[in-house]
């Protein structure tokens, strides 16, 4: 199994998308970014593991999930995209980068391959080589040198 760890704040919006978009309805994620994810997972065969603070809205289950949830799912499949799961929330001082190793560890020997998408850029630390920088100050999040490597890490 391929995963894709996905963050959805400055992977899936940016700065500038935040200057253009309507504030009054829910508009947290950039449309114009999820053929990209749909393009990684479509070259690659990769599932998608949540690992955004969005998570806590999300269940695998559509009814346990929240307003922002639903609003997850319904525009990850306008665009035929799902989400596999997501990584544990192991409290308020831990690093994201312990939750995608205890959801690595919990998976341990199904994962060919994984590919980390974040805008964060510290504390990979013995994950870096698999993490995928997006700027969402100087750039639009996710963008087709992220889909390239993206790729090449799921890929091999």
């Amino acid at each position: 199994m391929k995963i894709l760890f996905l963050d959805i704040d400055g992977v899936l919006n940016s700065r500038e998308y935040d200057r253009k978009r309507n504030w009054n309805e829910q508009t947290d994620i950039d449309e114009t970014r999820l053929p990209l994810v749909k393009e990684i997972v479509d070259r690659t065969g990769a599932d998608i593991v949540l690992i955004s603070t969005w998570r806590s809205h999300w269940n695998g289950e559509e009814s346990l999930c929240d307003e922002d949830g639903k609003y997850i799912n319904r525009l990850f499949a306008k665009y035929g995209l799902s989400i596999y799961d997501k990584t544990p929330d192991l409290g308020l001082l831990s690093k994201r980068k312990d939750e995608v190793k205890a959801w690595l560890a919990e998976h341990a020997g199904e994962i060919e391959r994984f590919a980390i998408l974040d805008d964060y850029c510290f504390g990979w630390d013995d994950l870096s080589d698999f993490y995928v920088h997006t700027d969402p100050d100087y750039g639009l999040g996710l963008e087709e040198e992220h889909v390239a490597k993206a790729v090449s890490l799921l890929n091999g």
